[in-house]
């Protein structure tokens, strides 16, 4: 029998979890304390977002010198404010220790203000690509919802070639309720939930409780079965955000209607409590239909959380079929829209929203 440490990306994976456990540490700590800032893009970014993409790539490259990084945030806004500056790296700088499960000794933390800014751009200014190993990152996926209290992820992925190799996500407010996930269920002592995958060898769930000692040792792993499909697809549940400007959600409501299935379903705003609702909360599809050609898909709101879905059963293709191309950039312009489905089912709906749109 083949043991944990030996099996391949055995070291990627511990790692990975115990750099997201720290960060997940660090934004539910804050999470009632910090304001937001406006990006160029006119979307919120906090101090956690800043620290928590510090400290992941700190950590992982510490272990893993030769890897490239890419991540959702870069320094230009922080730059402008150095209240800000001075408060992000108050965050890194205490940060609760985690240890590396590999060596014993505590996660590499940046050595400086202006170390703490070039870690944030090596993930900022990442481009990724095709070839090679790169870690993409979301330090707080849902940062609106982040900033009210609810729901948030802080999700990680090793990238090897263009393929998701390692999948590890946090969600520190999780707290199902009734077998759902619900923006408002939030776990208000513990940390949530940490779901972990690695390609070819299933995928894990941890309930994980308050920190009461340090460092902070993650209880262990439970293997997650494989999903089911639904046996009538008048049953189908299906999870969307209507707050998301970018999609149609006149499509999805269609297919609900022809399949005289309840719409919406589960609703949440952070693209990775999504992919949460599908692996854990009872949800079996998410459609991803582009208001426009060529629309906004950032590699960040889906690198790891897809694969943690496919190996518990799920399919993930584009609207023509094709496998999704994680190695295509900051943005995954090489496919166009997303059926994220449970196996059995996946064929017949895309069937159905490719002839709904070419209604």
């Amino acid at each position: 029998m083949t043991t944990p440490s030996a099996l391949p990306y055995a070291r990627e994976r511990a790692l990975a979890e115990a750099a997201v456990l720290r960060a997940a540490i660090l934004t539910k700590k804050v999470q009632s304390t910090v304001k937001a800032v406006s990006k160029d893009d006119k979307s919120p970014v906090t101090a956690a977002d800043f620290a928590a993409q510090a400290l992941l790539i700190a950590a992982l490259r510490a272990a893993f010198p030769g890897d490239r990084f890419l991540g959702e945030e870069d320094s230009r806004e922080l730059r402008k404010d150095p209240g800000l500056v001075t408060r992000v790296y108050e965050l890194v700088s205490s940060v609760a220790p985690v240890d590396d499960p590999g060596t014993g000794a505590p996660l590499a933390i940046p050595a400086s203000v202006e170390d703490t800014l070039a870690l944030i751009d090596l993930g900022g200014q990442g481009q990724g690509g095709r070839e090679g190993r790169f870690w993409v990152m979301d330090p707080v996926d849902g940062t609106k919802t982040f900033l009210r209290g609810q729901q948030y992820a802080v999700s990680l992925a090793l990238i090897e070639n263009g393929r998701e190799v390692v999948g590890v996500l946090c969600c520190p407010n999780l707290r199902l309720a009734d077998g759902r996930v619900d923006e408002d269920s939030v776990d208000p002592h513990g940390l949530g939930v940490m779901l972990t995958a690695v390609r070819g060898q299933g995928a894990t769930v941890r309930t994980l409780s308050a920190p009461s000692a340090t460092p902070y040792v993650l209880p262990p792993p439970e293997r997650l079965a494989r999903l089911s499909p639904p046996s009538d697809m008048k049953d189908l549940h299906i999870v969307d955000s209507r707050l998301s400007t970018a999609i149609r959600h006149d499509v999805i409501e269609q297919l609900a209607q022809q399949l005289g299935a309840k719409y919406p379903g589960t609703e949440v705003w952070s693209s990775h409590i999504r992919y949460t609702s599908l692996i854990l909360g009872g949800a079996d599809c998410q459609v991803r239909v582009p208001i426009q050609t060529g629309g906004n898909v950032y590699i960040w709101d889906h690198a790891g959380a897809q694969l943690i879905f496919t190996e518990v059963g799920g399919k993930i293709t584009d609207l023509d079929g094709k496998e999704m191309d994680f190695g295509a950039g900051r943005q995954m312009a090489a496919n166009r829209g997303m059926m994220v489905a449970r196996e059995g089912v996946h064929g017949e709906l895309l069937t159905l929203v490719n002839a709904i749109v070419a209604s």
